[in-house]
């Protein structure tokens, strides 16, 4: 039965993941049918108007990113300004995120023509030329970096690979290539140099600081920043935000990321592997066994990690996805990634709502077909030993839902950490993450099955008015039992889990 007491619109991410088999997106009660991978939506030209930011958040958006490598912080927020009023405006219980990507260290070609992407013949000439003044067309482009690096015969590859060129003349002012396969250019793509490695980079330009600091005044939930290359570089975004609560998410996108990626992981608050730039990078055979490893090593640090670009590429001009997509979505959702991210198909995709929602039906199947009670048992054994006390009673509570045979767990937390230390063990019940600050919430959208909830009153309340939004949802049924972990953070750091109780939940 539907329940017939709620009164607040829902987020769909706790309703059934097929609107074909749901097409009222009515509740389910059958809490097992509720998807938990998040899905990040970027929002661009084909998605920033009001209309649309509302369906996507009503389709089952958890997070919206702009690339501020694309975007101009006016259009990022009128985009923030937007998806706050929608809300609003809707009463919606969707704790939706906001995400800021920089660029950081990352090269990159330059404008274009009345920013017009072009259309580039094998066989042709084409020029990178080192003054970013430079406005761009099918004979040339300016790039973010100037200084001498290629040599006669090197390979450079544009937009993830998807455009590779030859040098054959180092010139004063530019670089001769011929083009090695046809293909679009569009502005500001990411250029790799495969026979090289730029150390020389800064890790954050005087952009990217201005840039963090828009983020900071707009109280957005996450920044990251492009190409991050070792700890070095994580700890100097990490000094520019100081005391802030901004989440950071290190994106692996080259191979130094990739070899320092367990210091790495250590520092940053979660991970994105970015695969098309990486796969320019680094042997394509070689990435998808990367992204593996890096899954795993996440999941036992009980870190946030998201896979993002290529996704459901095609989905930018056709309806549905291809069949291989729809692997490498349920494969890295068996493989226990807390997150997808969609790219191009949301921001300049003809079929935006459609990427959504295919997304959403790939990773419930790839979840229902997941067995999680295996996932608990390695995660148990993998994680290093002794553990500490709160992820200790963290583990128990998910293993004391499943020997009483809980209908849900509830976790009370202030700035996230005790929440999330359960989400890591990854229990087959929902877990309703419960907390009194609002930018808590919608950072725990972040994380693989949590269900964000912010509740305006008081402490005192927290626990009953929790399990009853919980019954509100359709998540569980009064006499059931509940499974309940709180945290707290004064006098103790982030995370840590002070107790564990079983309660009934009251009708």
């Amino acid at each position: 039965m539907v329940a017939t007491s709620i009164v607040r619109k829902i987020h769909p991410v706790h309703v059934d993941a097929d609107p074909r088999r749901s097409p009222t997106r009515l509740l389910l009660a059958n809490s097992a049918d509720i998807l938990r991978t998040k899905v990040v939506c970027t929002l661009g030209p084909a998605s920033s108007s009001k209309e649309m930011i509302g369906k996507l958040i009503a389709g089952g958006m958890n997070i919206a990113r702009l690339n501020l490598s694309h975007c101009t912080q006016d259009f990022a927020t009128q985009c923030i300004r937007t998806i706050r009023e929608v809300l609003v405006e809707t009463e919606s219980t969707a704790e939706v995120a906001i995400w800021l990507d920089m660029n950081g260290p990352k090269v990159r070609s330059g404008k274009l023509a009345r920013g017009e992407a072009v259309h580039l013949t094998a066989g042709d000439d084409f020029f990178f030329v080192n003054d970013q003044n430079v406005v761009g067309d099918n004979t040339r482009v300016s790039t973010s970096y100037t200084k001498e690096l290629v040599k006669v015969g090197d390979k450079m590859y544009v937009d993830d690979g998807l455009l590779s060129f030859t040098v054959v003349e180092r010139l004063e002012d530019s670089i001769r290539c011929k083009v090695d396969n046809s293909g679009i250019l569009g502005e500001s793509k990411g250029i790799n140099f495969p026979s090289h490695v730029i150390n020389d980079l800064p890790a954050l330009s005087a952009k990217d600081k201005t840039d963090i600091a828009y983020a900071m005044s707009e109280e957005v939930d996450f920044i990251s920043v492009s190409c991050i290359r070792d700890v070095d570089d994580v700890e100097e975004v990490r000094l520019l935000l100081g005391n802030h609560k901004i989440k950071l998410l290190a994106k692996i996108e080259n191979k130094s990321g990739m070899d320092n990626f367990e210091s790495i992981l250590r520092m940053a608050d979660g991970i994105v592997i970015d695969r098309g730039y990486l796969g320019a990078e680094v042997d394509v055979e070689l990435v998808t066994i990367a992204q593996k490893k890096m899954i795993s090593m996440a999941n036992i640090a009980g870190k946030a990690i998201l896979v993002a670009n290529q996704m459901l590429e095609s989905m930018r001009t056709n309806p549905r996805p291809a069949r291989s997509e729809a692997a490498d979505v349920a494969n890295a959702v068996m493989d226990g990634v807390d997150g997808l991210v969609l790219s191009a198909e949301t921001a300049i995709g003809e079929y935006v709502l459609e990427s959504v929602n295919s997304m959403r039906r790939i990773a419930y199947q790839a979840e229902k077909n997941n067995n999680y009670l295996e996932y608990q048992v390695k995660t148990m054994r993998s994680v290093p030993k002794p553990i500490p006390v709160s992820e200790s009673i963290a583990s128990s509570a998910v293993l004391a839902a499943r020997q009483v045979d809980a209908a849900i767990i509830v976790c009370i937390t202030e700035l996230g950490g005790t929440a999330r230390l359960v989400a890591k063990y990854r229990p087959v019940i929902p877990v309703v993450a419960a907390t009194l600050i609002p930018q808590t919430a919608r950072q725990l959208n972040l994380n693989f099955g949590l269900v964000p909830y912010y509740h305006p009153g008081s402490a005192d309340s927290v626990i009953m008015d929790t399990l009853k939004y919980a019954v509100e949802l359709g998540l569980c049924k009064p006499g059931q039992v509940a499974v309940v972990t709180c945290g707290q953070h004064i006098g103790f750091l982030e995370g840590t889990t002070t107790k564990m109780q079983l309660i009934q939940i009251p009708a």
